[in-house]
């Protein structure tokens, strides 16, 4: 199975803030910023005739991750602004159609929790659209994705896949709902030994990968965890364990912008700043005496000359944007991760 098929299935402060307040981000990091921006006019290049970027042709997967990374790239000042966000994704267009055309029509159609909670979290909370008439192109059909979201929560507190309960804690965060008691113990329930959390959310299983970890990481922290909380410690010693010495995650073996992308998110998103070596000794002190190399510097080496971000999944053409998309969102780290603790500030 291919990766990219597979993804597409799917210290101390203890305030949990929502596209506000204090973390870090890429705002004055300018080698980042550059490095985004050079791929970011890569993504562009790949827009598809409905004003998607579906290049490896499954609804839904790559549209809403390369709209945030488009987002990312256009914000003139450290806060968020939605407006910005908008009119640069707006203004990107093919044939006269720009993402939100397309992702106005993919809602349109029959959607499961994940898939609308995923376009919560990606498009309609960071491009200021409502949760409950979400309608990008003001043509008319409305779609209330929160609705969505609920309509597919189990009585076992889960929203379908695991990956799609994950976004669905992150997407009820955003829109200021509660996250049911029995969703949040859900996934802790899904840890694995080791700390990390697998594709199907099995605990009892020995398959935890990086992204899995790292946004299983994001819900609980929106599932109100503080920076102490027992799984969340865990899951970040495991992120700690599997850090590569060039400072990137793997996934499948292969040293991976997606996974380092997910990482650095859920690293900032428990308070710390993914760019510095303390998250990492605060997590593991036995690590304190190993150097450290940077996953930001490891992305932004990963800019290849036309400007996409090189990954493993590129020997499956066509060269699809979401490992681009995903280290745009990385290196600014502007919108995403959505929720986060309070700013953990090194000793």
């Amino acid at each position: 199975m291919h990766r990219f098929r597979q993804r597409a299935g799917f210290a101390a402060l203890a305030v949990a803030l929502v596209a506000t307040g204090c973390k870090w981000t890429g705002w004055s990091d300018t080698a980042s910023k550059n490095s985004a921006h050079t791929a970011r006019n890569w993504i562009v290049t790949q827009q598809q005739a409905d004003g998607g970027f579906e290049v490896s042709g499954f609804a839904g997967f790559e549209t809403p991750d390369a709209i945030t990374a488009i987002a990312e790239d256009a914000q003139q000042q450290q806060s968020w602004s939605t407006s910005q966000a908008r009119t640069a994704v707006r203004n990107v267009q093919r044939g006269g159609k720009s993402a939100l055309d397309a992702i106005d029509d993919f809602a349109d159609g029959p959607l499961t929790a994940g898939q609308a909670a995923k376009l919560v979290v990606l498009v309609a909370k960071p491009l200021g659209y409502g949760l409950h008439n979400f309608n990008p192109q003001n043509d008319a059909t409305t779609r209330d994705l929160e609705a969505v979201v609920d309509a597919g929560l189990q009585p076992s507190g889960s929203y379908g896949a695991f990956n799609a309960t994950l976004y669905a804690v992150i997407a009820k965060k955003l829109a200021k709902a509660t996250v049911g008691a029995n969703t949040v113990a859900l996934i802790r329930a899904g840890q694995q030994a080791s700390g990390g959390w697998g594709f199907s959310g099995d605990g009892s299983a020995s398959d935890a990968d990086i992204d899995t970890t790292s946004l299983a990481i994001q819900a609980l922290v929106a599932g109100g965890a503080t920076a102490t909380d027992t799984n969340l410690v865990k899951g970040v010693r495991y992120l700690a364990h599997q850090q590569q010495a060039n400072g990137s995650w793997q996934s499948f073996g292969s040293d991976d912008p997606n996974s380092t992308s997910t990482a650095i998110m859920a690293i900032t998103a428990i308070g710390e700043d993914a760019g510095a070596k303390c998250w990492r000794d605060r997590a593991v002190p036995a690590l304190t005496a190993n150097a450290y190399k940077s996953p930001l510097a490891w992305l932004r080496s990963q800019v290849a000359g036309d400007g996409h971000v090189t990954s493993a999944n590129d020997a499956f053409p066509p060269v699809n944007t979401f490992a681009t998309a995903q280290s745009i969102q990385a290196l600014r780290r502007g919108w995403m991760p959505a929720v986060w603790l309070d700013a953990v500030r090194c000793p």
